[in-house]
């Protein structure tokens, strides 16, 4: 679906922000990685918000390396709790969330960066923790008007936790993350949009046939 939304140019930015969890050694990402990639990326499979880019291009080289570096050491910590949600007490599970929360805050620190575009390069490091935030997603998973604060992420990234754990309750050969669950999300609402009805009751088929043979299999 990538490439019908935004072409050869989309999917190319998709392999170069998910190869940046491999090139950023310092635990950072510099100002070119944020108006290069990340924000083409969440343009162009998104929404474009053009009155952004001028602030975008306000922070210096130092602060976007600064927020950013603070922001994956904030993830990183929260990463360490637990990796996998279902192993978490209510404790544990505040304090992360807790964490998640300090770590869009973090990015957010930067000019024209919203928890959206926070979640877009904090997914890329831990998309355990991190769903990125989808207009799809948000409308999907968010009871109210659809909106782009702090509060609203965190409901929407704590929903895509709890799919991840019934996910992952049904299938042994894959781990779900909560970006894997917005990413399914975005791809259903992207099947629907285009018209390909036929495609999406195909997969929403399969889905359930597998998840009715893997139960039938465990209750054996």
């Amino acid at each position: 679906m990538l490439s019908q939304k935004g072409g050869d140019k989309l999917v190319e930015l998709d392999k170069t922000r998910a190869a940046l969890e491999l090139i950023c050694k310092d635990m950072c990402i510099t100002k070119d990685q944020l108006l290069d990639v990340v924000i083409p990326w969440k343009f162009t499979k998104g929404k474009p918000r053009n009155a952004l880019k001028p602030l975008l291009q306000g922070n210096s080289e130092k602060n976007v390396e600064e927020c950013s570096k603070r922001a994956l050491e904030v993830a990183m910590e929260a990463n360490c709790i637990c990796k996998c949600d279902t192993n978490l007490t209510d404790k544990q599970r505040e304090k992360q969330n807790e964490l998640i929360k300090d770590a869009i805050g973090e990015m957010c620190n930067l000019k024209g960066v919203g928890p959206a575009t926070a979640s877009a390069v904090l997914s890329i490091f831990y998309p355990n923790l991190f769903a990125f935030m989808d207009d799809e997603v948000i409308e999907a998973l968010y009871d109210g008007k659809r909106g782009y604060t702090l509060k609203i992420y965190e409901i929407v990234n704590e929903r895509c936790a709890g799919i991840c754990s019934g996910l992952n309750s049904l299938n042994e050969s894959k781990v779900w993350t909560r970006y894997d669950v917005g990413k399914v999300l975005w791809t259903l609402a992207a099947l629907k949009a285009f018209g390909e009805l036929e495609t999406l009751n195909e997969l929403l088929d399969k889905s359930t046939e597998e998840g009715s043979s893997k139960r039938r299999r465990r209750s054996h």
